[in-house]
């Protein structure tokens, strides 16, 4: 169990209970809205090129590429993403985050205008090439900006709606495609195609302008603790500077890039080999980086067809519609379900995914079997709602917490350089499913899936003792608990020795830090 209350909730902060009716908290929304349309951007490519094999025009002008043509088609995207994101981390550490956010918005930018404008499928290949090169710059930062520049009491819920947005890209992309297909003209395919600069544009055009603030860990880490110290009271506290949770937040962060400057262990690819603490870390977070493909998602989502046509479903109208009523389900309930996550808690949510995923795939494998051998209409239609229920409880847990977790668990010297492990990892298992699973199912079919309840049943015991759960702590003491017990309490304690206007109940306030970190002894 983690923390009942939030320390933070006993520090005096000058907001509205109610975020939208602030104007700082609406402010910070805009910039956290901006670091969606990255996910956007990921989640409208990925239903693109299966839109586009739908528009007759876009088969005519590429002469219907298929097999392996198309593999390497879908795969150019993937590829740039497992070097890309080692050069977002060196430049968002080095030159600011928003400095990695828009030099990846200006390669993305340029790839989306090679794919419009491309005559030819090297061309095609190249702009994808370009475009997922950028956009796996933007993937490595996005997350580790929304939990830099959260307050504390919404940082759970705008980590967890990140990837709600994929699925709001996905959505736009699948029906834009479906509307295009009786064009007669290259912009059939054109004109869904040039729609992805729209949202890694526009956070490139809102950097550029000047409308995106800095990280304040970051400002902090290159001695500008005012510039920081304006940027969290604007947001925070309407601009009141001496506010206590304000002051509170800014000795957290001065207290643990000091932690990292003394203990030496958080900087650099290979501290993650150096600490108990780091080696944990970075085995969370390479295990959620890969099981986020490996836990059976990459195999429906990328080949909900071949599924299909296991079970005898094979006429293109209705797997489009199961396709695009899925795509409306995940975005809903996973936008649904981000609402709840500083309420339930992270670890009841991983639990209760990860065990809910092993039901749902081992009901369909079953199912599917029965239908190989008997051919029962039926039994093949009963596949349907299990895998509605399978993408329940694949957003509960990879959905909602992915990003949100592998971010929160990492101190401020290592942030982005985790997050470039983790989509680095993702990456190279996003291409393992491009390549294995298609051969996979055409040589066993439906028996394939028992490899992957093999994988989910090693994820349900992975997250029972190892994720720990950390609701209701600000993210310097979150980024502390894989240190130990200490190591977050210090963070807490350190901060309120450091701010002038502390809680006049000294005593209670002391209690309540001790019954936050009890989860870690």
């Amino acid at each position: 169990m983690g923390a009942a209350t939030p320390a933070y909730a006993a520090w005096q902060n000058n907001t509205h209970p109610t975020w939208y009716k602030d104007k700082g908290l609406r402010r910070m929304a805009v910039h956290i809205m901006m670091m969606y349309l990255c996910i956007f951007t990921f989640g409208y490519d990925g239903s693109l090129l299966n839109g586009l094999q739908t528009v007759p025009r876009w088969q005519k002008d590429f002469n219907r590429p298929a097999g392996n043509a198309l593999g390497i088609i879908a795969a150019s995207f993937y590829f740039p993403k497992i070097v890309t994101p080692i050069f977002a981390s060196y430049i968002g550490d080095l030159y600011g985050r928003r400095a990695s956010l828009l030099v990846g918005s200006v390669i993305s930018v340029a790839g989306a205008f090679v794919n419009t404008f491309a005559h030819s499928r090297g061309m095609l290949i190249a702009g994808r090439a370009v475009l997922g090169a950028g956009l796996g710059m933007q993937a490595t930062i996005a997350p580790t900006m929304i939990q830099e520049l959260c307050h504390p009491r919404l940082r759970a819920v705008a980590g967890g709606m990140y990837l709600g947005f994929f699925y709001v890209g996905s959505t736009t992309a699948a029906w834009l495609c479906f509307g295009m297909i009786n064009w007669d003209n290259s912009w059939a395919w054109r004109l869904p195609t040039i729609v992805q600069v729209l949202g890694t544009g526009g956070i490139g055009i809102y950097i550029a302008l000047g409308l995106m603030v800095e990280s304040p860990r970051w400002l902090v880490s290159k001695g500008k603790e005012e510039q920081a110290l304006r940027t969290i009271a604007n947001m925070h506290a309407n601009g009141d500077l001496d506010d206590e949770l304000v002051q509170h937040e800014m000795t957290e962060i001065k207290n643990g890039l000091e932690f990292d400057r003394v203990n030496k262990g958080n900087n650099g690819y290979l501290a993650f080999l150096k600490t108990p603490g780091n080696r944990k870390r970075l085995f969370v977070l390479v295990v959620i980086a890969a099981s986020s493909q490996l836990n059976g998602v990459g195999l429906v989502s990328y080949y909900i067809a071949p599924i299909l046509k296991l079970i005898g479903i094979t006429k293109p109208s209705q797997v489009a519609g199961i396709n695009g009523g899925l795509a409306i389900w995940n975005l809903f309930n996973t936008i649904i379900i981000a609402q709840f996550v500083e309420r339930i808690g992270r670890r009841p949510l991983w639990l209760t995914g990860a065990t809910g995923i092993l039901f749902a795939f081992a009901v369909v494998t079953g199912l599917s079997g029965s239908f190989a051998m008997h051919r029962s209409s039926s039994v093949g239609t009963a596949v349907i709602p299990f895998l509605f229920i399978f993408y329940l409880f694949q957003n509960m847990a990879w959905a909602v917490l992915a990003n949100l977790y592998v971010a929160e668990i990492l101190p401020y010297g290592l942030r982005s350089k985790g997050m470039s492990i983790y989509v680095t990892t993702q990456s190279v298992s996003l291409a393992f499913n491009q390549y294995v699973n298609p051969v996979a199912i055409a040589a066993i079919a439906w028996k394939y899936y028992f490899v992957y309840i093999a994988i989910q049943v090693l994820l349900v015991i992975f997250a029972y003792f190892f994720l720990v759960e950390t609701k209701g702590y600000t993210i310097e003491e979150v980024s502390r608990l894989f240190d130990g017990k200490n190591a977050a309490e210090g963070v807490v304690e350190h901060a309120a020795e450091g701010v002038e206007h502390v809680d006049a109940d000294e005593k209670g306030h002391d209690e309540h830090i001790e019954s936050r970190t009890t989860v870690l002894k």
